[in-house]
């Protein structure tokens, strides 16, 4: 029962004052006489039930601060910031308004080299998809752009040629799901003859049920991957072949959309262009089915990175007292503050959700998004700050909703003449002494530009001071990207474009203290403890990084003890999610089984919230095979389409994840009814063909049971294999009570 919250605010003025009035006489013993205002004892009785009417009316109030403080005491997470949309951006890089080709471009003079074929475009370059460059994305990694012949799209095989169903958006099963050795081959569009100044970069976007894409806020890592991938590289037409020097598989193994990044060893070049992926036991629930693959693609979000030094923030600065209530205002931020890290007087400072639970000596702030300000503690909770010229802010702008977007072809760069973007040097692999990218990671994911920014401008942000990678003090490097070789003249600078080929998700408006409340309230509701069978199978459904679609808790049945139920012990059978959009596909997989990550996930997190005497099992659902017989009293006109409708009828009844009376999967254990069989299959029919009966089979028996119930086991679910069509005489007119 909910308990209703108490009013404070009960007393009003006028009541008060009365009350207090009837009290006089007997309080001063008829001594105090004059009860009318002219009094200046009444007088000052209407004062303090004045100030007491605006105490009760502040007692009745519960603060923001205070809201977030419970919060946190709860455990609950604090009014959540504002959250960027990400998308994937496919690069194209351009010189003098001319695609690059696989050959390099003739320079205009000897002095000015030409560009090379593959720039490289530095991580946090920032790139806008509206005029006016209100919306901008920032790049998460550095960018190889290889150059790719035009009008030409990746060519894929598996057991055949499958570039058309890629080309269509079909999708393409690319590897078995039987757990046999299985290998897809891939050949980009790659041109020409060129070395690699950085990792190849592809977009898998695939189809069908999958947990949250790679790029967007809600993706979970670290799950294990449903098969063990190998990549290598081929040259197509010859027998060179390779591995890669490092693979970053952001898909988990091609079990979500996500990007890879390649990284070719030394002497690779832009003719090894083939892609084999291979597994010795292709153990995914439903073979992954490849429905865009892109060249030259990077994770971005709507973020964008401003470092705001001494110089911008002196005025500010050089007003502090050592008093509360100190605060930086940061330059163009008011409304699209994110984040940010502060640097003061040679210390880090921290952000806090709020300053409730820190104490004097923490350096701590809190962000004012709507003003774009970082805002100190009052030296009780959190430090104040001194007055000093070395001052240091790294922050995010961005954010929100109006990031989220549609696909489109629009991409351009955002001026900024302090980091034009421009081919290296030197080849990488080259250069032994080539400092690593000074992008700093940071909590949402995307980084900052490398290089030198001056202070308030949205240019590039510097590796903070207290990374130890930072390099030491001396001779200023040139941003990245930029071409700054001592004694030759400046490369050509290189135009940048980008497509969207997914759509830009995942933004949202930072949480009102209103908005956590609720929040908090529906966690109340939420299950984390695993007592009951509900609760094993609410919290298999819900791990996070997979997708379960039923589970079903068998409570006292051990693996080890099959034949007696065990106290203490629970068996849950997880059914993965599938494809089930057209059970006459290739790649239909009629009895989905967890693949090996999705059970040591559940596992996990079973293992965490179980009771401490519970012995809790993960395991497969155990499929029986089930063989159908259908009479039909009379030869149908069309045997083949009563056949195929037959089928596909009974097998969608017998599903495990659309099957059932209510579409929900056959439920657990539940016995295989003839007669429900038998409605299935005239309802399918309708007038093409009469169905006598339906006789049932089980695990490959002959289907000679067309009365009684066949029974299932606990955890245990059919799968149809076979449908068989029998032409039985037709019934005799007149008999019965005809």
């Amino acid at each position: 029962m909910t308990l209703p919250a108490p009013k404070l605010d009960d007393l009003t003025w006028a009541e008060m004052t009365a009350a207090v009035r009837r009290r006089i006489p007997a309080e001063s013993g008829g001594v105090w006489t004059l009860h009318a205002p002219v009094d200046p004892g009444i007088t000052l009785l209407e004062l303090l039930a004045h100030l007491l009417e605006q105490r009760l009316y502040w007692l009745d109030q519960v603060p923001d601060a205070l809201v977030v403080a419970v919060l946190r005491l709860l455990g609950v997470e604090p009014p959540r910031p504002a959250r960027p949309a990400a998308t994937v951006l496919c690069l194209t890089a351009r010189q003098d308004g001319a695609a690059v080709p696989g050959t390099p471009a003739v320079p205009a003079a000897p002095a000015v080299p030409a560009a090379p074929a593959v720039p490289v475009v530095p991580a946090g370059t920032a790139l806008t998809r509206d005029p006016d460059g209100r919306i901008a994305f920032t790049l998460d990694d550095d960018v190889a752009v290889f150059p790719l012949a035009e009008d030409a799209g990746p060519t894929v095989w598996t057991d055949r040629d499958r570039t058309a169903d890629l080309a269509s958006r079909r999708g393409v099963p690319l590897l078995a799901a039987d757990g046999a050795p299985a290998s897809a081959r891939l050949i980009l569009p790659l041109t020409g003859d060129h070395p690699a100044p950085g990792p190849l970069t592809l977009l898998f976007e695939l189809d069908g049920p999958a947990p949250a894409a790679a790029w967007l806020p809600g993706a979970v890592d670290g799950v294990p991957p449903p098969a063990e991938l190998t990549w290598s590289w081929f040259r197509p037409g010859t027998d060179l072949r390779g591995a890669f020097d490092r693979v970053e598989d952001g898909t988990a193994g091609l079990r979500r959309s996500g990007i890879v990044r390649l990284h070719p060893p030394a002497g690779w070049t832009t003719r090894d262009r083939g892609v084999l992926l291979t597994t010795p036991a292709a153990t995914h629930t439903a073979p992954p089915r490849l429905r865009h693959l892109a060249v030259n693609v990077c994770a971005a979000r709507h973020l964008r990175w401003h470092t705001a030094d001494s110089a911008a923030l002196r005025e500010q600065t050089g007003a502090w007292l050592r008093l509360p209530g100190q605060e930086l205002v940061l330059p163009d931020a008011a409304g699209h503050l994110v984040e940010a890290s502060v640097r003061l007087a040679g210390h880090d400072w921290r952000a806090v959700p709020d300053l409730a639970f820190s104490g004097p000596a923490d350096r701590v702030f809190v962000l004012d998004r709507d003003r774009g300000a970082v805002v100190f503690g009052d030296g009780l909770t959190g430090r104040v700050p001194h007055p000093g010229e070395d001052v240091q802010v790294l922050y995010a702008v961005g954010g929100g909703h109006a990031g989220n977007g549609g696909t489109t072809g629009n991409w351009t760069p955002l001026p900024d003449p302090a980091t034009a973007l421009r081919p290296p040097a030197e080849h990488p692999q080259a250069d032994a002494t080539a400092h690593p990218s000074d992008a700093t990671a940071h909590p949402s994911g995307a980084r900052p530009k490398a290089g030198t920014a001056t202070g308030g401008t949205a240019g590039p942000a510097p590796r903070p001071a207290t990374d130890p990678a930072a390099t030491p003090a001396g001779p200023a490097r040139p941003a990245a990207g930029a071409c700054a070789t001592a004694g030759h003249a400046a490369a050509p600078a290189i135009a940048v474009t980008a497509a969207n080929p997914v759509r830009a998700e995942g933004g949202a408006d930072p949480e009102t203290v209103a908005e956590a409340r609720r929040r908090a309230a529906s966690s109340l509701g939420e299950v984390t403890r695993a007592v009951t069978a509900e609760d094993h199978v609410t919290l298999a459904l819900t791990t996070p990084g997979v997708t379960v679609a039923r589970a079903h808790a068998s409570v006292g049945e051990h693996p080890g003890f099959p034949c007696a139920r065990v106290p203490g012990a629970v068996t849950v059978h997880v059914v993965p999610a599938a494809p089930r959009d057209a059970i006459d596909r290739e790649d239909f997989v009629a009895a989905p089984h967890p693949d090996p990550g999705t059970l040591c996930a559940v596992a996990a997190r079973l293992e965490r919230a179980r009771l401490l005497t519970a012995e809790v099992f993960v395991r497969a659902p155990r499929y029986r095979d089930v063989t159908l017989r259908a009479d039909l009293s009379g030869a149908p006109a069309d045997p083949a389409r009563v056949r195929a409708l037959l089928t596909g009828a009974l097998r969608l009844r017998l599903d495990p994840l659309v099957g059932g009376d209510d579409g929900e999967g056959w439920p657990f254990g539940g016995p295989l009814r003839p007669s429900g069989l038998l409605r299935a299959a005239r309802d399918a029919l309708g007038g093409l063909a009469d169905v006598s009966a339906v006789a049932v089979g089980l695990d490959g028996a002959e289907p000679d049971e067309s009365c009684r119930d066949v029974t299932l086991g606990p955890g245990e679910l059919p799968v149809l294999r076979a449908v068989r069509v029998r032409t039985v005489p037709a019934a005799e007119p007149g008999e019965g009570l005809a």
